[in-house]
């Protein structure tokens, strides 16, 4: 009986030893689930990638701090883009991303900076009339000071605005401009070794960066930029109250829509001559008594040059003067806003200024 009641007794110690067993082992498997059977390597739970992805996945992340943290050194951006393409697809997909964020973010502020601006309709309708006033045939004094003075002076405050508006936003963009010029250096210096259009597409990458970095940088017009650029070259030929008189008149007719006036040295040179012959020989026209100065054509051939017009005035020193005086005058005015014209001269001695303008760039071309 004592043998029956031990032998049952061992039993129970035995099963309960076998459940402490199986117990003990699935709480191992929670605590180390990578040490379960094969059969579980696979769950959607669990990811346990060979060491060479682990590899490809740090240098990957490498490649993308380096190419961030070096934004202002093209070779180590180069650098970088190339340690990317040359990881497989995981580091070209990367340093695809890394460009497009870039450009794409660019290309967000060129969409922006392409919408209407507030001042631009009011500009738009002010520049009509002003227009509308010089290709009427019948343009009167009366009709310069009642409405071409006004529409003027409303323009000059509406186009300052918008001018403040655009430095603001040039300045903002400079960022932009500076790192999209740095991205088209490193892309070229792929290029040299060979990047073309594959692993990484160079090429595409590269002409998008040309394309927002022409419009992110261009202002109203280039060509405006370009003339006032050789004026500057220019500026220390003439005195100071001729470079009053001929920036402001570029100054008038930029903010009436038009391209300015390249300075010429020739034609102030006539104009200073015709002015000067006025004030000696006391008279006062287009029509000069001097041998072989008759007309303003005449002066601007002594002087090496063509002229397309002439405007002159009589009563101040003051170059402004004598340009309020020429707004306000039909003929004068319809000479100072001419499309024709490309260049200006201007010349003045005592009281008398003289004003000419030419075509092309005054040596036949």
């Amino acid at each position: 009986m004592l043998a029956k009641r031990l032998g049952r007794v061992g039993l129970v110690a035995c099963i309960l030893g076998l459940l402490n067993l199986v117990a003990s082992l699935d709480a191992d498997e929670i605590q180390n689930p990578a040490a379960r059977p094969d059969e579980n390597k696979n769950s959607a739970k669990v990811s346990v990638l060979p060491p060479a992805a682990d590899d490809v996945r740090q240098a990957v992340r490498q490649g993308i701090v380096r190419y961030r943290s070096t934004r202002t050194k093209p070779k180590e951006r180069a650098a970088a883009l190339k340690q990317l393409a040359l990881l497989g697809q995981d580091g070209i997909a990367a340093a695809k991303d890394l460009l497009n964020k870039e450009l794409q973010q660019v290309e967000m502020v060129n969409g922006l900076a392409k919408k209407p601006s507030k001042f631009d309709a009011a500009i738009k309708k002010l520049r009509k009339t002003l227009v509308d006033l010089r290709q009427d045939p019948d343009l009167s004094k009366d009709q310069l000071q009642k409405v071409g003075l006004p529409a003027l002076d409303g323009l000059k405050v509406v186009y300052l605005q918008r001018a403040k508006a655009m430095a603001a936003q040039a300045a903002k963009n400079a960022s932009f401009v500076e790192s999209l010029r740095q991205m088209i250096v490193s892309l070229q210096l792929l290029q040299e070794q060979g990047f073309l259009d594959s692993p990484l597409p160079v090429n595409d990458f590269l002409q998008r960066a040309r394309t927002q970095l022409k419009e992110l940088s261009s202002d109203e017009d280039e060509q405006a930029r370009a003339i006032l650029a050789k004026n500057q070259a220019m500026a220390s030929q003439f005195s100071s109250d001729v470079l009053r008189g001929m920036d402001a008149l570029n100054s008038l007719r930029m903010t009436c829509g038009l391209p300015p006036l390249l300075y010429d040295a020739k034609l102030c040179e006539a104009a200073r001559g015709h002015s000067k012959d006025m004030q000696t020989r006391d008279f006062f026209s287009h029509e000069s008594p001097v041998e072989g100065k008759k007309t303003p054509q005449d002066r601007g051939r002594l002087a090496g040059t063509t002229v397309l017009g002439e405007n002159i005035y009589m009563g101040s020193s003051a170059s402004i003067d004598a340009l309020k005086a020429w707004f306000l005058s039909p003929g004068h005015h319809k000479n100072m806003l001419s499309e024709s014209a490309h260049r200006q001269g201007l010349g003045h001695e005592g009281r008398y200024w003289t004003q000419m303008f030419g075509v092309g760039d005054g040596e036949g071309k």
